[in-house]
């Protein structure tokens, strides 16, 4: 039986999605630092560009967020471009299906509460590149778009490398009043595509100062634009409640991160059920937590052996015993909590948080000279926070090979074998995508079980071909009329 996908966007309550150039994901500690920021401004969906990781494939990290991510083709290609999504658990199930296009293009479609909602994220060639490449990737977004179904809401998230400006002269539908700097061709090309396809561009929508606007800051600090996006359909444009950056995020990327609030108005809604909690019931094994729990239990039962069975009935009877026993268990052994080992130290996260504090100095400095300051200040931080990040994974892996040997001494195969898969390299949470004849990555549950099913069709349904064998002390075909008469004898027999 397949769980039902959870609804994601709720009509009473704003949901956060966001878009942010990472620069990179092909580092130590990087996945978990993003994972930790968006944790922190409540993202329930982060669109990603420049991931710089390889090939196709979907990916959970020990923090419970989940990575689908489109790259080059080949593993052994350099490592750019490359684009994704990092989602929640709640994001994670309401995902119907999410399909690779290309390095520079990655889809998702979600189930929502009201509407399916389709988001695209780009990576667009820079301003300065050949008008080639830039039609190349504009053409493939427009074969993306068209294959979207009409009724969803549609968002296109991502580093668009384009200014659109503040003059919307005969683009009002399209845009909004509120821009920053001058349209660059990339701005043009972009506010064509939005025009054709009935788009509008979420950050010049709100009226928000200019330091919550500009997406990207040139090494230097002098230099600001607005290059990253968040577009969405013009019939949904009233369900989108606001668009900005996030200054304090930081994972060491020269883009900052935008953040969009999406609320529908429905108008009925049902309550969401609340997931059941377990017990920690291991700690039952403990004798002195089994009479403690014995003698709490006895104390409450108490209370009921003293009513009298005029004044209650059985239903009241019930829920009180029930309700006893439940009281019972969370003062003796309280909830399950799943922990996930983390990797990263105490440590690292302390100097993850200095070079926050520096980045803040980096946006707050006024002169040139404190500028240049405070911009060593954060290069330095930031090569502390790699270094950091990279002593902690040798160390990671020290502990896990020490505690590998202590379960081989023990005969704990099981353990043995879960650190042994975990120290081969291949994360345990990981899916090779499934791909049909044409090598074509197959993203949705149904083609994938169809694969399947050909795969073995293939394989099963063969027919045998028995090849020359010894009986008698003689070689025996399996064609020949010698050999059928052999088997027709044994039949009879």
């Amino acid at each position: 039986m397949t769980r039902r996908p959870m609804k994601l966007f709720s009509p009473k309550y704003p949901t956060k999605i966001g878009t942010w150039n990472v620069r990179t994901l092909y580092q130590s500690g990087k996945s978990l630092q993003t994972a930790k920021e968006m944790d922190r401004y409540s993202i329930e969906i982060l669109g990603l560009s420049e991931v710089r990781w390889n090939t196709s494939g979907m990916t959970t990290l020990n923090t419970g967020h989940t990575i689908i991510h489109s790259g080059n083709k080949n593993a052994t290609d350099t490592h750019d471009k490359g684009v994704g999504f990092m989602l929640t658990k709640k994001a994670k199930q309401s995902l119907l299906e999410w399909n690779p296009v290309s390095s520079r293009i990655i889809t998702a479609r979600f189930d929502t509460k009201f509407q399916k909602t389709t988001i695209i994220q780009v990576y667009s060639p820079t301003n300065n590149a050949d008008e080639e490449e830039k039609d190349d990737f504009y053409n493939s977004l427009q074969t993306t778009v068209n294959s979207v179904p009409k009724r969803d809401i549609l968002m296109i998230l991502g580093d668009l490398n384009a200014k659109v400006g503040k003059d919307r002269t005969g683009r009002e539908r399209e845009m909004g009043p509120n821009g920053i700097g001058e349209m660059n061709e990339n701005g043009e090309i972009f506010a064509d595509f939005c025009a054709v396809n009935s788009l509008v561009i979420g950050g010049t929508l709100f009226p928000h100062k200019n330091c919550h606007k500009v997406t990207w800051v040139s090494p230097n600090g002098v230099t600001e634009n607005q290059i990253d996006h968040i577009a969405i359909s013009q019939r949904w444009r009233s369900s989108l409640q606001d668009v900005r950056n996030k200054r304090g995020a930081d994972i060491a990327s020269d883009h900052h991160l935008i953040i969009a609030k999406i609320q529908l108005k429905l108008l009925s809604t049902k309550k969401a059920k609340s997931r059941r909690k377990k017990f920690n019931v291991d700690l039952f094994k403990d004798p002195k937590v089994v009479q403690d729990y014995h003698i709490l239990l006895q104390n409450k039962f108490s209370v009921l052996e003293n009513l009298h069975d005029e004044e209650t009935s059985i239903n009241t009877a019930w829920e009180m015993t029930r309700d006893f026993i439940v009281q019972a268990c969370e003062e003796t052994v309280g909830y399950l909590q799943q922990n996930r080992k983390q990797w990263m130290s105490e440590n690292t996260w302390k100097i993850v948080n200095e070079r926050r504090q520096v980045k803040e100095k980096v946006l707050t400095a006024i002169t040139r000279q404190q500028k240049k300051q405070t911009q060593e200040q954060y290069s330095n931080k930031d090569k502390e926070v790699k270094k950091s990040c990279k002593q902690d994974k040798r160390n990671f892996v020290e502990q896990l090979a020490k505690e590998a040997e202590a379960a081989c001494s023990k005969g704990d195969t099981k353990t043995l074998y879960n650190i042994t898969k975990q120290l081969s390299g291949k994360p345990p949470t990981s899916n090779t995508p499934i791909k049909d004849k044409d090598n074509n990555t197959l993203t949705k549950l149904e083609d994938q079980l169809e694969r399947w099913k050909e795969h073995f069709e293939q394989i099963v349904n063969q027919n045998v071909v028995l090849g020359p064998f010894f009986y008698g002390g003689e070689v025996i075909s399996a064609h020949s009329d010698k050999f059928q008469a052999r088997k027709i004898n044994f039949i009879l027999a």
